[in-house]
This record gives structure tokens, C-alpha cells and sequence, in this order.
């Protein structure tokens, strides 16, 4: 059976940095495009890093701030500003044991107030826990397949089709990042049905962005995605995988099939208009 680390205040630090540093990579990456056409800006304020993209102001990836502790209490206001500026909503998300009375009444004084959560889970890579279903493959993204993966990636979840444009400023993510991004494609008896990411750096693996097109759903492509990440992911040494799921989702009953667990669910903080 495999041995899961207990969970400390250290330990969920050391995940939510997974977290952050992966959205350093992607929006970091982004913001390297020439010109930065979908003004990406990254600001550090104490412990907390704020994310803000304006060209999407709808990605899950921009616009919050992440790593917000107490001792960050005396930057909240400065937070506000930073996005008041460009007039865009955004989020805080907090992790058990970073939220005090006085942070949080500060956060509420400023309008805010928690409405949902999303869930960190953890574990061991345990490559032979999910056996994928028979007509689904899946193999690593070639350079000639990139525009498929956006185009499927945004399939997937519901989102319009990146412009040439935007794609380009995606494409300078991933060839920035390339040593930490493995892209993967999934397909139902030959037919491109799905997508995901695998992001590993220093002993640590994220199973991030996993997305089947709604006419291939339920064929077990997401299993067979999982399946081959976690490989790929002991392959690399990863000493722990790490996933950021909406609670209680088919996404989180997925990756718990995979092999992890939840590490514990952190409180997102929206602005009452």
C-alpha cells in the first residue's frame, strides 16, 4: 500500500506552491509574448502573488491571488487597488490554517466574502491503479499536433477557439516551459477525444487542465489521460503528484480513482458586487 505523507501546515504549503508555481509558469510564459497582447501582469505584495490578465479576464489560471497568509493582512488594500485599476473582479484563495479572525474581517470590511471552495489533492505516483478502456490511446502531443491540443483544449471545456493570435501567445508558454510540460492527446477508436497536462519540476508532479470534447465523454478517456500521466510522472522521479479539482466533481472522483487523496480544500473569497 502506498505511504501517503501526513499532513502538515508545512506539507499543504509545499502543495499550494505546486499551485502557484505552475500559474508563474503559464501566465509567466504568457506575459513573455511580444508586446504581452493579453496584459499579463504578476505583482508580489508580502507572501501573496497576484495573478492579472486582462486580454482573458474569465481564466481560472488569472485574475486571483494565491499564498495570502495573516501576515499579509497590511496588503489587502493595495491587492484591491492593483485590480480596481483595471477594473476586473478577481479572487482570493486561501488554505486552511492561513485565515485569521482579523484576516478575514478585513477581507469581509473590503466586500468580501467566501462562496465556494476547490479541493488540493495529493499522493505517491501509483502507476497501475486505472486500466483505461480498450479503444482509448493516448500519446504525447508531436510539434505538428499543437494546434489540435488548443483546439481540443477549448473543446473541452466549453471555451471559444483561440485566435491565431492568442494561440501564439500560448505557444510561448510552452516552448518556454517546455522542460516541465509533457501535453498529451487522447483518442476513442482513432478519433481525438481529449486532452491534459503533466507539469513536473523538483520532485514534484501537477495533473493539471484534463479535458474530453462532450461527444467522447464517459468513454474513459479522462482514466486513460490519468493513467498515462502518472506514469510519466514516476518516470520522472516525481516524488508526490499534486491536483486542484472542484470539489466533489467528476474531476475529483477521477483523480481520486487514480490514487490520491484530498490534502485539504481551500476557501475562495469573491467580492460582493
Amino acid at each position: 500500500m502506498a505511504r501517503f505523507p501526513m499532513m502538515t501546515q508545512e506539507l499543504a504549503r509545499h502543495i499550494e506552491q505546486v499551485d502557484i508555481d505552475y500559474t508563474l509558469s503559464r501566465l509567466g510564459g504568457m506575459q513573455a509574448a511580444a508586446g504581452n497582447p493579453l496584459a499579463v501582469e504578476i505583482k508580489q505584495f508580502g507572501r501573496a502573488t497576484a495573478f492579472l490578465i486582462e486580454g482573458w479576464p474569465d481564466f481560472w489560471y488569472g485574475n486571483r491571488v494565491l499564498g495570502l497568509s495573516p501576515a499579509d493582512e497590511s496588503q489587502l488594500e493595495s491587492i484591491v487597488n492593483f485590480f480596481a485599476a483595471r477594473k476586473l473582479p478577481f479572487r482570493f484563495e486561501i488554505i486552511p490554517g492561513q485565515l485569521s479572525w482579523s484576516l478575514a474581517m478585513r477581507l469581509h470590511l473590503l466586500g468580501f466574502c467566501q462562496g465556494s471552495f476547490s479541493a488540493a489533492l495529493y499522493g505517491p505516483p501509483q502507476p497501475n491503479l486505472v486500466s483505461p478502456a480498450l479503444d482509448v490511446r493516448v500519446h504525447v502531443v508531436a510539434p505538428d499536433e499543437v494546434e489540435l491540443f488548443l483546439d481540443l483544449y477549448q473543446d473541452g471545456f466549453g471555451l471559444e477557439r483561440l485566435s491565431s493570435r492568442d494561440k501564439q501567445v500560448v505557444n510561448q508558454w510552452l516552448e518556454q516551459e517546455s522542460p516541465y510540460l509533457q501535453l498529451y492527446l487522447a483518442t476513442a477508436a482513432g478519433a481525438p477525444a481529449g486532452v491534459a497536462i503533466l507539469y513536473h519540476k523538483d520532485g514534484l508532479g501537477l495533473l493539471a487542465d484534463a479535458a474530453t470534447v462532450p461527444e467522447f465523454r464517459g468513454r474513459g478517456c479522462q482514466s486513460a489521460l490519468l493513467q498515462r500521466r502518472v506514469v510519466e510522472a514516476a518516470r520522472q522521479e516525481c516524488e508526490l503528484l499534486t491536483s486542484f479539482v472542484e470539489f466533489g466533481s467528476a474531476s475529483h472522483r477521477n483523480v481520486e480513482r487514480a490514487g490520491l487523496r484530498v490534502a485539504y480544500t481551500k476557501a475562495l473569497w469573491w467580492k460582493v458586487e
